[in-house]
C-alpha cells in the first residue's frame, strides 16, 4: 500500500516524521533476526471525539515484551504513551488502528545485541476497517503447524519473530480456501488462531484456552472474559481438546484488530446451528463501551483531545 496509508506523520525517535522517511537500514539487527516488539491497539470515534481502547495496558505488555527479551526502550511508559496520543492527534483521525513498535536498529556484527546497538521506537496509525461493520461468519481450519510452545520462546511477549508462526498458519488456511487457522499447542489442545484468541459456548458457559496452551492473554480477550461475567455467563479458562470445535453451540475470536469475529465452521463443519447470539451480545457491549457509552467501562477509555 501507499506510505500515504499511513497518515500524515509517524512517530519515530522522539519526532514528528513523514512516513516516507520513517526507515531502518536493511542491515539492522531487526531485519535478520526479528527482534521487534509491538502493539496493536484502536481508537474508536466517539462523542467527545477520538478515544484509544485501553491504552494503559497496551503499553504496560509492551515493555513487559521488551524486559523478557533483555531489551530497554529508551523512553518511560508515561513518555511514549502520551506520544502515541500525540501521534492520532497529529494525524486527525477520529478512529483508527494504532502500531507502536520497537526495534534493534544497525550496528550488530552477531546474533548477540551489543550495548551499543541503538534501540529504535516507532508509533503509526491509519483507518482500519472493523468487523462489527460487516459481521459476517467465518470459515476456520485446524492448522497442520502447531503454535510455538512457552517453553521455546516466551509466549506472553508480542514479539514479532512470534509472528512467523502466525504467518505460516494463516497462509496455510488461505491456500485451502478458509478465512483463517485454528492452532494446536504441542500438546495438541487448542491453542488460538493466527492473530486472535478464541472462545467456545456451551449453553450459558463460555469456555477459552488456559495461558499453558501456548496463547497471548490478549487485551481484548481479557475484556471480554470481564464483559461475560458481568453479563451472567460462567466463563471457564481450561485446556481443551479438539474435537471439541466439532460440538460447540458458538465459537469467536477475539483480538484488536478482530474485536469479536464469530467462526460459521470448522474444517467445513458447521458451528452450532447457525446463530450467534453470544457474540451479538458481547459485541453489542464491546462497541458500547469503546465508544463511550458506558460508565462502567469508562476508565478503559484515553481521550486524545482531553
Amino acid at each position: 500500500m501507499p506510505l500515504k496509508k499511513y497518515g500524515k506523520c509517524i512517530w519515530m525517535d522522539g519526532a514528528m516524521i513523514d512516513p516516507a522517511e520513517a526507515t531502518a537500514s536493511v542491515m539492522s539487527h531487526v531485519v535478520h533476526y526479528g527482534s521487534g516488539f509491538f502493539e496493536g491497539i484502536r481508537a474508536y470515534k466517539t462523542d467527545k471525539g477520538a478515544a484509544i481502547f485501553r491504552l494503559d495496558e497496551h503499553m504496560a505488555r509492551l515493555y513487559r515484551s521488551t524486559r523478557m527479551y533483555y531489551v530497554e526502550i529508551p523512553y518511560d511508559c508515561q513518555t511514549l504513551t502520551q506520544a502515541v496520543i500525540d501521534t492520532v492527534k497529529a494525524n486527525s483521525l477520529d478512529s483508527c488502528y494504532i502500531r507502536p513498535f520497537v526495534f534493534l536498529g544497525t550496528g550488530w556484527s552477531a546474533l548477540m545485541p551489543d550495548s551499543n546497538l541503538p534501540i529504535h521506537t516507532a508509533i503509526s496509525c491509519w483507518n482500519l476497517p472493523s468487523p462489527s461493520d460487516n459481521p459476517k461468519p467465518i470459515a476456520a481450519k485446524v492448522a497442520s503447524y502447531r503454535r510455538v510452545s512457552p517453553s521455546m520462546t516466551p509466549m506472553q511477549a508480542k514479539a514479532a519473530s512470534n509472528y512467523m508462526n502466525s504467518m505460516l498458519l494463516k497462509h496455510e488456511a488461505k491456500h485451502n480456501g478458509f478465512d483463517e487457522a485454528i492452532a494446536l499447542d504441542a500438546q495438541g489442545r487448542v491453542s488460538e488462531a493466527s492473530a486472535s484468541n478464541i472462545f467456545f459456548v456451551w449453553g450459558n458457559e463460555i469456555h477459552t484456552p488456559s495461558l499453558d496452551c501456548s496463547i497471548l492473554n490478549g487485551i481484548t480477550r481479557q475484556s471480554v472474559i470481564e464483559f461475560a461475567r458481568d453479563l451472567g455467563y460462567k466463563v471457564v479458562e481450561r485446556g481443551i481438546a479438539r474435537d471439541e470445535l466439532y460440538t460447540a453451540d458458538e465459537i469467536f475470536l477475539t483480538g484488536t484488530a478482530a474485536e469479536i469475529q464469530s467462526i460459521g465452521s470448522v474444517d467445513r463443519i458447521a458451528v452450532g446451528n447457525g446463530n450467534y447470539p453470544v457474540a451479538a451480545e458481547l459485541t453489542k457491549l464491546f462497541l458500547e463501551v469503546a465508544s463511550g457509552k458506558s460508565e462502567k467501562y469508562a476508565h478503559w477509555l484515553t481521550y486524545v483531545n482531553a
